[in-house]
Protein backbone atom coordinates (compact mmCIF):
# COMPACT_ATOMS: atom_id res chain seq x y z
CA UNK A 1 0.00 0.00 0.00
CA UNK A 2 2.13 3.21 -1.14
CA UNK A 3 -0.40 5.07 1.34
CA UNK A 4 1.39 4.29 4.27
CA UNK A 5 4.78 3.84 2.30
CA UNK A 6 5.46 7.41 1.46
CA UNK A 7 4.07 10.24 3.23
CA UNK A 8 1.37 12.54 1.04
CA UNK A 9 2.89 15.97 -0.09
CA UNK A 10 1.82 19.36 0.65
CA UNK A 11 -1.37 20.69 -2.22
CA UNK A 12 0.74 21.99 -5.03
CA UNK A 13 3.75 19.69 -4.81
CA UNK A 14 2.49 16.94 -6.04
CA UNK A 15 4.46 16.86 -9.28
CA UNK A 16 7.76 17.91 -7.62
CA UNK A 17 11.30 16.40 -8.28
CA UNK A 18 10.88 13.34 -5.20
CA UNK A 19 7.08 13.47 -5.11
CA UNK A 20 5.03 10.18 -4.06
CA UNK A 21 4.01 9.58 -7.55
CA UNK A 22 7.43 9.32 -9.10
CA UNK A 23 8.48 6.91 -6.47
CA UNK A 24 5.45 4.82 -6.40
CA UNK A 25 6.23 4.62 -10.09
CA UNK A 26 9.43 3.51 -10.11
CA UNK A 27 8.47 0.93 -7.23
CA UNK A 28 6.30 -0.54 -9.80
CA UNK A 29 8.64 -0.32 -12.22
CA UNK A 30 11.00 -1.55 -10.46
CA UNK A 31 8.97 -4.75 -9.61
CA UNK A 32 8.10 -5.51 -13.06
CA UNK A 33 11.56 -5.18 -14.09
CA UNK A 34 12.86 -7.48 -11.53
CA UNK A 35 10.32 -10.09 -13.06
CA UNK A 36 11.02 -9.22 -16.52
CA UNK A 37 15.02 -9.32 -15.74
CA UNK A 38 14.64 -12.77 -13.84
CA UNK A 39 13.00 -14.87 -16.81
CA UNK A 40 15.28 -12.98 -19.23
CA UNK A 41 18.14 -14.10 -17.15
CA UNK A 42 16.86 -17.69 -16.43
CA UNK A 43 15.94 -18.14 -20.42
CA UNK A 44 19.84 -16.76 -21.40
CA UNK A 45 21.67 -19.14 -18.81
CA UNK A 46 19.74 -21.80 -19.72
CA UNK A 47 20.39 -20.94 -23.57
CA UNK A 48 24.15 -20.90 -22.95
CA UNK A 49 24.33 -24.11 -20.99
CA UNK A 50 22.50 -25.65 -24.02
CA UNK A 51 24.65 -24.24 -26.20
CA UNK A 52 27.68 -25.19 -24.55
CA UNK A 53 27.00 -28.90 -24.78
CA UNK A 54 25.99 -28.91 -28.47
CA UNK A 55 28.95 -27.50 -29.25
CA UNK A 56 31.15 -29.91 -27.17
CA UNK A 57 28.80 -32.52 -28.60
CA UNK A 58 29.09 -31.21 -32.43
CA UNK A 59 32.94 -30.81 -31.74
CA UNK A 60 33.43 -34.26 -30.96
CA UNK A 61 31.16 -34.83 -34.16
CA UNK A 62 33.82 -32.87 -36.37
CA UNK A 63 36.89 -34.80 -34.45
CA UNK A 64 35.84 -38.26 -35.62
CA UNK A 65 34.53 -37.19 -38.90
CA UNK A 66 37.58 -34.89 -40.23
CA UNK A 67 40.00 -38.03 -41.06
CA UNK A 68 37.84 -38.15 -43.79
CA UNK A 69 38.29 -35.37 -45.51
CA UNK A 70 42.01 -36.30 -45.74
CA UNK A 71 43.48 -39.28 -47.91
CA UNK A 72 44.15 -42.18 -45.95
CA UNK A 73 48.16 -42.55 -45.48
CA UNK A 74 48.34 -45.57 -44.00
CA UNK A 75 46.85 -46.87 -47.35
CA UNK A 76 49.15 -44.83 -49.79
CA UNK A 77 52.06 -46.04 -47.45
CA UNK A 78 51.30 -49.71 -48.07
CA UNK A 79 50.78 -49.25 -51.42
CA UNK A 80 54.05 -47.66 -52.08
CA UNK A 81 55.68 -50.10 -49.67
CA UNK A 82 54.25 -52.81 -51.61
CA UNK A 83 56.07 -51.61 -54.90
CA UNK A 84 58.98 -50.74 -53.30
CA UNK A 85 59.22 -54.77 -52.06
CA UNK A 86 58.43 -56.17 -55.68
CA UNK A 87 60.68 -53.98 -57.28
CA UNK A 88 63.57 -54.61 -54.47
CA UNK A 89 62.57 -58.31 -55.50
CA UNK A 90 62.97 -57.34 -59.14
CA UNK A 91 66.55 -56.54 -58.57
CA UNK A 92 67.71 -59.70 -56.91
CA UNK A 93 66.03 -62.07 -59.56
CA UNK A 94 67.15 -60.14 -62.42
CA UNK A 95 63.92 -59.28 -63.55
CA UNK A 96 63.19 -55.87 -65.75
CA UNK A 97 61.62 -53.40 -63.39
CA UNK A 98 59.95 -52.29 -66.42
CA UNK A 99 57.75 -55.50 -65.87
CA UNK A 100 56.52 -54.85 -62.70
CA UNK A 101 53.23 -52.99 -61.98
CA UNK A 102 53.30 -49.51 -60.99
CA UNK A 103 51.04 -48.57 -58.47
CA UNK A 104 49.26 -45.58 -59.03
CA UNK A 105 48.97 -42.66 -56.05
CA UNK A 106 47.95 -39.70 -56.74
CA UNK A 107 48.12 -37.30 -53.91
CA UNK A 108 47.34 -34.27 -55.46
CA UNK A 109 43.97 -35.20 -57.12
CA UNK A 110 42.69 -37.57 -53.71
CA UNK A 111 39.05 -37.70 -54.32
CA UNK A 112 36.39 -37.27 -50.78
CA UNK A 113 33.03 -38.55 -50.90
CA UNK A 114 30.05 -36.11 -51.16
CA UNK A 115 28.56 -37.15 -48.93
CA UNK A 116 31.65 -36.50 -45.84
CA UNK A 117 31.75 -33.25 -47.68
CA UNK A 118 28.12 -32.57 -47.05
CA UNK A 119 28.37 -34.06 -43.48
CA UNK A 120 31.29 -31.84 -41.89
CA UNK A 121 29.98 -28.75 -43.52
CA UNK A 122 26.62 -29.51 -41.71
CA UNK A 123 28.75 -30.35 -38.25
CA UNK A 124 31.12 -27.04 -38.95
CA UNK A 125 27.52 -25.23 -39.63
CA UNK A 126 25.90 -25.92 -36.59
CA UNK A 127 29.14 -25.25 -34.89
CA UNK A 128 29.45 -22.04 -35.70
CA UNK A 129 25.73 -20.89 -34.96
CA UNK A 130 26.15 -22.58 -31.75
CA UNK A 131 29.12 -20.38 -30.61
CA UNK A 132 27.33 -17.37 -32.16
CA UNK A 133 24.04 -18.09 -30.42
CA UNK A 134 26.78 -18.30 -27.33
CA UNK A 135 27.98 -14.98 -28.10
CA UNK A 136 24.66 -12.96 -28.85
CA UNK A 137 23.98 -14.60 -25.22
CA UNK A 138 26.82 -13.15 -23.58
CA UNK A 139 25.76 -9.49 -25.07
CA UNK A 140 22.49 -9.86 -23.70
CA UNK A 141 23.65 -10.73 -20.40
CA UNK A 142 25.54 -7.47 -20.57
CA UNK A 143 22.83 -5.64 -22.16
CA UNK A 144 20.28 -6.90 -19.41
CA UNK A 145 22.94 -5.45 -16.65
CA UNK A 146 23.57 -2.05 -18.03
CA UNK A 147 19.98 -2.27 -18.20
CA UNK A 148 18.90 -2.70 -14.60
CA UNK A 149 22.11 -0.46 -13.13
CA UNK A 150 20.99 2.18 -10.77
CA UNK A 151 20.03 5.89 -12.43
CA UNK A 152 21.21 8.57 -10.53
CA UNK A 153 18.94 11.61 -10.11
CA UNK A 154 15.73 12.46 -8.25
CA UNK A 155 12.69 10.23 -8.40
CA UNK A 156 11.42 12.42 -11.22
CA UNK A 157 14.18 11.99 -13.61
CA UNK A 158 14.01 8.35 -13.06
CA UNK A 159 10.77 8.14 -13.84
CA UNK A 160 11.33 9.85 -16.59
CA UNK A 161 14.17 7.97 -17.99
CA UNK A 162 12.36 4.73 -17.10
CA UNK A 163 9.04 5.72 -19.73
CA UNK A 164 11.49 6.89 -22.38
CA UNK A 165 13.44 3.30 -22.22
CA UNK A 166 10.16 1.70 -21.97
CA UNK A 167 8.70 3.36 -25.23
CA UNK A 168 12.15 3.38 -27.14
CA UNK A 169 12.67 -0.17 -27.04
Amino acid sequence: DYTKKYADEPLGEELKDNSRVFQVYLDEAENFDDDMMRGFRDTIDSLLVFAALFSGVVTSFVIATISALQPDYSQITAVLLVEQVQILRAAGNTTAINAIPKFSVDLENASVATDDLWINGLFLASLSLALVTALLSVLVKQWLQAYSSILAGSAQQKALICVKIMYTV
